[in-house]
Formats: C-alpha cells, structure tokens, sequence
C-alpha cells in the first residue's frame, strides 16, 4: 500500500511539474521542498547534525537551518527537473548547461579509451550524466535500484530519455562496467555516499568515512582516467557544470595505494565545492555512519 501510494503521488507530481512553464514548476519545486522540510524531522536532524560536525561554529542555528532548507528544495528541484524532461529535444536541452573553465571530457584522448565520471548528490546531479550524453561519446550510469518498483522504472525511463546507458548496480554491475569502458564508454559513478562493503577509511570533512573503491578501481584496472565533476543550480534554467582535472592511475605497482591516491584526489575535490556551496549536497544522508 505505501508503494501504491509513493508511485501515485510521484505520477502526480510528474504531471504538474509537466502542465507548469520552467519558472512555475520550479516555484512548484521549492514549495515541495519546504513542506518536506517541515515534515520529515529525523532527516532535518540528521543534516543539521552533520553540518555541526563538518564546520563547526562556522554557521549559527539560525544560518545551518536555511541552508538545510535549501538542501531539501534542491532534492525537490532535482526531481521536479528530471521529470520535466520531456520538454526538450537535444538541442534546447543543451542550452541548460554552462561549463565553467576547461571541458576535460572534451579535451583529447586515446581514440575508443573510456572514463570514469565521477559525481555527488550535488546541485541536479540527475542532469548531470544528462549533459554527459550530449557529447559524442556514449555515456553509461550506474544506478542504484529503488525498492518501489514502479518508481523505479519510471525514474529510468526518465534517464533513459537522456541518452544514457544503465548498469543496475547488482551481481554483474562490474563486468558490465569494465565491458563498457573497453567500447570507450564514459561511465558515471555517484560516489559520495556510505559505502558498507570493500570501502576505503578517509577523512571527509576531518570525520572517517567509508569511501566507495569502485570509481578509481575502475579506472586502475582498466587504465582510463578518472574525472570528478559537479553539477551546480545557478537558477531553474540554468546549471554550471564545475570539473576537476583528469585523475590518471599513478601505476606505482600497488593497485591498493594507487585507489586510495586517486580517491583522495577527488574527495579534495567534492569537499572544495561543498565548502563553497554547502545549500547544494545532500547533508540528509548518515555519510559518517563510522
């Protein structure tokens, strides 16, 4: 019955969000947003919690609570923009991304070699493998299953719309991820939440975090670079894609310390960005369940 309930109201929202111009279901999104604030406490706890931990006195109650609300209308406008793809073609969806600086994906590479993409749940990371697929390479993402299966296959097909490729991440996720690679694939790796099993213990924000080995693993074995990237919401109808420098495997000759090396690097990175625009990652995920 709560799954029947999750899938009505999401095909709810995807079909307002759809009858509204960009600006409405944006406003449509920020008000979702604040309601789930008001409503969900335990998440509301668990991100004020984690903004105490990593900058300390930096913010007030006052200042951490507003900022905690503008993670949850970002979460909402995440969605409230994925759903509303289907008011682009290629074209007027290219005109939603600005890249800041240098374009590493573009920058030249050994013909057919893949990459591994590296991202957070920061700013509309949805679109951010979105953008991704406007290039000429194919783009594939891992995904993590949702328990409700019907939003499930809905949220999929969205992604499918932007021209991506999706691994389940499941039994035969690596494989499918190191075959792809091989067809020079960009992979896409969000890979900024707990990682219960083969993880790395870093420091992220100065507090042990289980760290995902997958993307510099990939990237190791397969000896393809790794690059980090961010997505940030400047407005509704416009988003500023934020890269790192390629990250190429050290090949020291210990696999072990050349992930750590590689990881530390674009943990670096997300930190800097989160600093910066702390309103856009998602501090309501236990991150330091350590």
């Amino acid at each position: 019955m709560r799954h029947s309930f999750e899938t009505a109201l999401t095909r709810l929202a995807v079909a307002v969000a759809n009858c509204l111009s960009a600006k409405g279901a944006d406003r449509f999104a920020a008000g979702l947003g604040s309601f789930a604030f008001h409503l969900v406490r335990s998440r509301r706890k668990i991100a004020d919690d984690n903004l105490k931990q990593a900058f300390g006195d930096r913010y007030t109650g006052k200042e951490r609570a507003a900022i905690v609300k503008a993670v949850f209308q970002n979460v909402a406008r995440t969605f409230v923009e994925l759903a509303r793809l289907r008011q682009y073609d290629r074209a007027t969806a290219g005109e939603l991304f600005e890249v800041e600086g240098v374009d590493p994906f573009q920058q030249s590479h050994p013909e057919g070699q893949g990459r591994v993409a590296v991202t957070a749940h920061f700013g509309c990371w949805e679109l951010s493998g979105g953008w991704l697929a406007l290039h000429e390479d194919p783009v594939a993402a891992l995904v993590l299953p949702q328990h409700n299966r019907a939003v499930n296959d809905l949220v999929n097909n969205l992604r499918l719309r932007m021209g991506l490729d999706l691994i389940p991440v499941e039994g035969t996720a690596v494989r499918a991820v190191f075959k792809a690679l091989k067809a020079g694939y960009i992979v896409v790796v969000v890979a900024d939440q707990h990682a219960p099993a083969q993880s790395l213990i870093l420091d992220f924000f100065g507090r042990k975090a289980a760290v995902a080995k997958g993307p510099a693993l990939f990237a190791v074995r397969s000896g393809c670079p790794l690059i980090p990237y961010l997505m940030r919401r400047d407005r509704y109808d416009r988003h500023v894609i934020m890269s790192g420098e390629p990250i190429y495997p050290p090949n020291s000759g210990d696999e072990e310390q050349d992930i750590e090396i590689m990881t530390r690097s674009y943990l670096g990175f997300f930190e800097s960005l989160i600093e910066k625009y702390p309103e856009q990652w998602m501090w309501t995920h236990r991150r330091w369940k350590l």
